[in-house]
């Protein structure tokens, strides 16, 4: 395995597409996505859905009300924001074996190929969301790739910055207008919340057998496509359109100097960290579901700013030597971000459900950063080991041989 994680692309082989470029920058930033991804979504593994927004749905703990604003201050929507850029980002990376001058394989059979890759990712995320876990992103990425991405990443650079910011904030206004009807039907005293989806019914669900905790994940995971999906898209296309335009401005291969880097989040934080903090006051002040439900959109937009910093910082120090005890990890983990993903459910919904040892709804901060730090330890020793002898992970490997129907050498 190369550990050399300067910010030059390094070409290896990848069949049967001629080449294709790795740059540390990005492999380290989708590994620390990857990881701090875990933070909000093991509330979702770990406790009923009502955890994610109010933390005494099991206690009143002064550890669980921590750990919750350390979520919703440093973690939620920050890490789903990086996830999505790079995804855009890959699009570009992905394309450029087609388009390059000395290219060997024709531009429309990387369409056809880059359509088929999002096809067989779809199926990843449909297995994933209803036969292990209702919170799968997956199959939100691969419809944006099969719907918009691989037409507009040629548009000039200015005009992407703009498409992208003209999406994001569609989506916005899309997911403030729904958030709004559920006010006017609270006002109204209409019920809001499925019954299915209620705590109660949840640990019952998620604590019984396998059966019990499909049908209520099959519910959850038909509503969250169904009603979520269509007013989220928007804002997802935007965040991926906007990281093809970092990609190709070379912000996110770490072509800029380490000074650029430092500066640039040095004023990401100066604007995100107070903007993020102000919205979580006015979160707190919240007094019905549906004020806390409209209240949460603004998450969103609150933390571009400091997820943005995270990046900047990221990259600033995958180029330099120093670090390279932390940022060959988290390259290593970023490498195999598919297979790191679904570790997480197996790892998370054996511990917690009750076909597997059974904590559901059962442990609380500051237990549970134990089964944070755990997992994180599994993605990073198995990470590191497995890619002392493979070209990719096992799930990366599946995908690719799919794609291009053909065993792909990952020795």
């Amino acid at each position: 395995m190369d550990h050399d994680h300067t910010s030059a692309p390094v070409s290896i082989p990848d069949q049967p597409a001629p080449t294709k470029l790795r740059y540390s920058s990005i492999d380290t930033l989708r590994g620390f996505a990857l990881l701090g991804i875990l933070v909000p979504n093991i509330w979702f593994f770990a406790w009923p859905m009502q955890s994610y927004k109010d933390s005494t749905v099991l206690s009143e703990s002064s550890w669980n009300a921590l750990a919750h604003s350390i979520m919703w201050i440093g973690f939620d929507s920050k890490f789903r924001f990086l996830f999505a850029m790079l995804f855009g980002a890959g699009v570009i990376v992905y394309a450029s074996k087609y388009e390059h001058p000395d290219k060997r394989t024709p531009i429309a059979t990387g369409a056809s190929l880059w359509y088929l890759r999002c096809a067989i990712l779809l199926g990843f995320g449909l297995i994933h969301a209803y036969l292990f876990w209702y919170g799968d992103i997956l199959t939100m990425y691969a419809i944006a790739g099969l719907t918009l991405l691989w037409w507009i990443r040629r548009v000039p650079v200015k005009l992407q910055m703009t498409i992208g910011v003209v999406l994001y904030m569609l989506g916005m206004g899309l997911m403030l207008g729904l958030s709004y009807l559920q006010v006017l039907g609270e006002q109204q005293g209409q019920q809001n919340e499925f019954q299915f989806m209620s705590a109660a019914a949840q640990i019952d669900a998620y604590t019984g057998t396998w059966g019990d905790a499909f049908k209520s994940r099959f519910l959850t995971t038909l509503v969250i496509q169904l009603f979520f999906l269509p007013f989220y898209m928007p804002t997802l296309w935007g965040i991926m359109t906007l990281g093809m335009a970092l990609m190709r401005t070379r912000v996110l291969t770490g072509e800029r100097t380490i000074r650029w880097y430092l500066f640039a989040a040095s004023i990401a934080f100066a604007i995100g960290i107070p903007l993020t903090w102000a919205w979580f006051n006015w979160q707190q002040g919240a007094e019905t579901k549906a004020q806390i439900t409209f209240r949460h959109v603004f998450v969103e937009p609150a933390g571009v700013s400091l997820a943005f910093g995270y990046a900047m910082c990221i990259i600033a120090i995958s180029k330099i030597s120093l670090f390279k005890i932390i940022t060959i990890p988290l390259a290593a983990v970023g490498r195999m971000a598919l297979t790191n993903y679904f570790a997480h459910t197996l790892l998370c919904t054996t511990f917690f459900y009750g076909y597997g040892l059974g904590y559901f709804a059962k442990i609380e901060y500051p237990e549970l950063w134990i089964v944070v730090a755990c997992v994180w330890a599994f993605n990073i020793c198995f990470s590191m080991l497995w890619l002392r002898f493979f070209r990719m992970g096992p799930f990366e490997w599946v995908w690719r041989c799919l794609t291009y129907r053909q065993l792909v050498p990952i020795r």
